[in-house]
């Protein structure tokens, strides 16, 4: 009995609208140029020579342990298969980076004279694919947010343009980042835009 009053129910719901949706076009998975490290078949199930007759965890505490007690180290030296573990994990975080784009990160906008406008942060993911993210005001008056999304960035020539809820960005490799003009309200600002953090 509940169970066909459900279905009647789900039955009399009016069709999704899907007009007004966003006109974005997801786009089709590609395998990363880079792929993530991945281990081999036997990882972890291969002993190295030495390693064999190290107790690779610490028994449980019975009493208090001080600080005398330790000789030298205070934890196991890692086995072979944790240091390639992690360095394999370092190496593809190092290459997935290598593959971003230009405008990757975040960046902070400011005033030729180093007084700070804007915070940026785009994704770039290289091969000519889109660059998109967020900016935040870092002049607005105290308990004021202004906030938006960036892009998508779009390049005249030697310039990349990138638009903005108030207004747009126009910048040009410079020597440290980039540089250009925030052109808001019909006004253009120059600006230069510098890696934070």
């Amino acid at each position: 009995m509940l169970l066909l009053a459900l279905m009647s129910a789900v039955a009399l719901q009016p069709a999704i609208q899907t007009t007004g949706l966003l006109d974005a076009k997801p786009e089709t998975y590609r395998a990363p140029a880079v792929r993530p490290y991945q281990p081999p078949s036997r990882f972890g199930r291969e002993t190295a020579e030495g390693d064999g007759e190290i107790d690779l965890h610490r028994r449980p505490l019975t009493a208090p342990v001080a600080v005398d007690d330790y000789v030298g180290d205070y934890e196991f030296s890692p086995s072979d298969s944790q240091t390639t573990y992690d360095q394999g994990v370092a190496q593809a975080a190092i290459d997935a980076d290598a593959a971003m784009g230009p405008l990757d990160g975040l960046w902070r906008i400011a005033q030729p004279d180093g007084r700070p406008l804007l915070s940026l942060s785009l994704t770039d993911r290289g091969e000519g694919r889109r660059v998109e993210g967020a900016w935040r005001s870092l002049d607005a008056p105290a308990g004021i947010d202004r906030m938006g999304f960036a892009g998508p960035v779009s390049t005249q020539g030697e310039v990349v343009v990138i638009p903005l809820s108030e207004g747009e960005l126009h910048l040009h490799p410079a020597v440290n980042g980039w540089a250009g003009e925030w052109i808001r309200d019909g006004r253009a600002r120059p600006v230069t835009a510098t890696r934070s953090g």
